[in-house]
């Protein structure tokens, strides 16, 4: 009786400790590559005003083992504003299919996007009146 109780609270314990980071999320850090790029294992554009900017459909979060992260809900205007920076990211990965659900976005160790600053800008942008003086 003891061991299946120790067992049991064993078996609790080590669920809350592997539990819990996913509950506040994780933190990555890379630099934002486009995906095309990434996928061919090369970093480009060349530089912030490379045409080739234009030609990614989507821009990702590369970790110097050469892995990368997608990060759809961020926007892709933001990624392409920030690509060739390293940024760090924190959110909820799923391992399936290598992307984040993005809570927070962080260059230079400032927030530049986060699901907090979208959705005041969101509810902002619908409160206002499209009349002046309304």
């Amino acid at each position: 009786m003891q061991t299946v109780i120790k067992n049991g609270l064993l078996s609790l314990t080590l669920g809350m400790v592997t539990a819990a980071p996913a509950a506040f999320g994780d933190t990555f850090s890379g630099k934002i590559n486009g995906h095309e790029c990434a996928h061919a294992g090369v970093t480009c554009p060349v530089d912030r005003l490379d045409p080739h900017i234009a030609l990614e459909r989507d821009f990702v979060l590369q970790k110097s083992d050469g892995n990368y992260m997608f990060m759809p809900n961020v926007p892709r205007d933001v990624k392409v504003r920030y690509a060739l920076s390293t940024a760090e990211v924190k959110g909820d990965l799923n391992s399936r299919y290598q992307s984040i659900d993005v809570d927070e976005f962080r260059v230079g160790g400032k927030v530049v996007w986060s699901k907090a600053m979208a959705k005041a800008e969101f509810a902002n942008f619908y409160s206002e009146s499209p009349i002046p003086g309304r």
